[in-house]
């Protein structure tokens, strides 16, 4: 966590060094877990503290951070209703190539990557995933005119992840791993994947 900290800390210093530093969030697909079977990936929004900085009117870099915690019954309920318990935290770093910049729009090419740890209880039963993800996408950035400042944008593209998902159940002496790997197509459930402002 401390080495976490301190590289949001560090990219909030170079964005205030350079031009145009931002601070403002985005809305994010993380890779929770897999299920037993090893088949499916399961996903969770996460909205991210977005930290970021032109180093030039054509390249923007970011670091993003995140953390949530949730708490949910199965629907519908077991014969024995079981709590589930979670937690999960994210972060990472992207850039961004302006190819197109029009009246208060942008249009950008770039790459996210994120990692991500989730914690999971339910009874005695636990579940922990260790995730990563790399997304090159298409990003469209767009201010209000006369508040150029406050900026909203959106982005799809694909992406590339990778988890594994540790359950130890109670009772069972060695823990048991489930993978997934591949390919999938990436949009932000809303229209709008995030906002910032610019100081």
């Amino acid at each position: 966590m401390k080495r976490v900290t301190t590289l949001i800390c560090l990219l909030a210093f170079a964005g205030t060094a350079v031009a145009q530093f931002s601070l403002g969030f985005n809305q994010v697909e993380i890779p929770t877990y897999v299920n037993v079977s090893g088949g499916e990936l399961w996903t969770e929004n996460m909205n991210l503290l977005r930290i970021g900085s032109k180093f030039s009117p054509e390249f923007r870099v970011e670091g993003y951070i995140g953390y949530m915690k949730e708490t949910y019954e199965l629907d519908p309920q077991p014969a024995a209703p079981v709590e589930y318990e979670g937690s999960a935290m994210a972060f990472g770093a992207g850039g961004y190539y302006v190819i197109e910049a029009p009246a208060n729009t942008s249009f950008s090419f770039g790459a996210r990557f994120l990692y991500g740890t989730t914690n999971m209880e339910a009874g005695t039963d636990e579940m922990e995933t260790t995730a990563w993800s790399l997304d090159p996408l298409m990003r469209i950035d767009f201010a209000i005119p006369g508040a150029e400042r406050l900026a909203f944008f959106t982005e799809f593209g694909f992406r590339y992840a990778s988890a594994t998902s540790t359950y130890t159940d109670a009772g069972v002496q060695d823990p048991t791993d489930y993978k997934w790997s591949g390919f999938q197509t990436y949009a932000p459930e809303n229209v709008l994947a995030g906002a910032y402002y610019s100081f």
